[in-house]
């Protein structure tokens, strides 16, 4: 079993290459479970293409065959051992995170954002369908249960006292770049400039890695599309 925290392209686009090998290999095919609110973005992947500056990737394939589940639905995996289901939307809309109560795991994908390295955390908001307010009510949600180990998709696994500082911080990161883009509103056009902006203020303790700065550009993009739609700004 395969399960997919939420419909983004970097999340489901190896499903169908995994299902196919399976079968070459003539072993057990695999089964895919998603949330209920994923079908049909999984059944029309070109959504996708809200990422602008991954235009690169304009031949998704949809994710037919999956089985749906709804929050707080329990899988189990033995007599002693089951996962639970929790919808955590905001960062899309059918998010969900996967609750190891035996272990005091939490998987969730990309519900809390980003945190590439150490401190260097990246604003979660990413697309036209990112919503604050879930967003936020996912974080709550998260801080909820009882975990010994928050597993984030980019990239890791956070521990002890950091899940708390993680989880802070990611709010405060979405809350500097919607500051930083109120002040430069004028400028949202211009993407090398809020990158240098961006790099010499909010990430200025970071300015012996440039190679951190490249990367940011794709969030940047995303980001700024996210605020254009948000303050109601004619999208470019």
């Amino acid at each position: 079993m395969i399960i997919i925290t939420h419909s983004h392209w970097d999340h489901t686009q190896g499903m169908i290459f995994f299902q196919k090998i399976a079968e070459e290999q003539k072993i057990s095919p695999i089964k895919v479970l998603v949330s209920e609110k994923a079908i049909p973005y999984l059944n029309n992947q070109s959504y996708n293409q809200c990422f602008v500056q991954e235009e690169l990737y304009s031949d998704y394939l949809n994710i037919p065959d999956v089985s749906p589940l709804k929050d707080k639905q329990e899988i189990k995996l033995s007599d002693s051992f089951l996962l639970e289901i929790h919808e955590t939307p905001g960062h899309m809309v059918d998010h969900i995170s996967v609750y190891d109560k035996q272990n005091s795991a939490l998987f969730v994908g990309d519900t809390p954002g980003m945190q590439w390295i150490r401190d260097f955390y990246v604003c979660n908001a990413n697309s036209i369908y990112w919503e604050e307010k879930d967003y936020l009510e996912s974080i709550k949600k998260i801080r909820s249960f009882d975990l010994e180990y928050l597993c984030i998709a980019h990239f890791g696994v956070i521990t002890g006292e950091d899940i708390t500082n993680f989880l802070d911080k990611s709010i405060s990161m979405y809350n500097e770049w919607m500051k930083f883009f109120d002040q430069r509103s004028s400028k949202l056009d211009d993407i090398p400039f809020l990158l240098d902006e961006l790099w010499k203020t909010i990430y200025q303790d970071f300015s012996n890695m440039p190679q951190l700065k490249i990367s940011l550009k794709a969030a940047i993009i995303n980001a700024v599309t996210y605020y254009k739609n948000l303050k109601q700004i004619k999208l470019t």
